[in-house]
């Protein structure tokens, strides 16, 4: 889906929109792919993508969860996380913005989650041990957004 653009100067930005889920459970895990192709080839993301023409946000993230992980779930049960937006976030040429969900489930390893579509490996990882330079894109926001959560702190990404 592409947003209306923005008016930088004289020119016209294009924008295009995506959505990204991080799954928590009750053991302080969350569930990351490892990206096949670039950008970020390696890197530890959550699994999103790009929404489609006709498709609303959660529809989208209900959508990229099946076909990246196998995980299907209800548009009821995501939470608004944060919404990802800095100009630098995806080194591609068409600027990316992303609504992040949160997905709180009781335990990961019940889902039955597989890698998919351009996941070449998934993983399971207590979310206190993540750094920001594990985490492709600018994920490690919505990462840090959950734990203020846990830890009842307030905080915007």
């Amino acid at each position: 889906m592409r947003l209306p653009t923005h008016q930088q100067g004289a020119e016209m930005e294009e924008i295009k929109l995506t959505v990204d889920v991080l799954i928590y459970d009750g053991f302080g895990e969350t569930l990351l792919i490892e990206r096949a192709k670039e950008p970020f080839m390696d890197k530890w993301v959550m699994p999103g993508g790009h929404v489609e023409p006709g498709e609303t946000l959660r529809q989208a993230a209900v959508r990229e969860l099946k076909e990246e992980v196998g995980v299907v779930v209800t548009e009821d049960q995501l939470q608004e996380l944060c919404y990802l937006n800095a100009s630098d976030r995806d080194p591609r040429p068409v600027r990316r913005e992303s609504q992040a969900f949160l997905l709180r489930v009781p335990s990961i390893q019940q889902l039955g989650a597989h890698a998919a579509s351009d996941a070449k490996a998934l993983r399971v990882v207590p979310l206190l041990f993540l750094r920001s330079w594990m985490i492709g894109f600018d994920h490690y926001k919505a990462i840090e957004a959950v734990r203020a959560l846990i830890d009842d702190i307030p905080f915007s990404c």
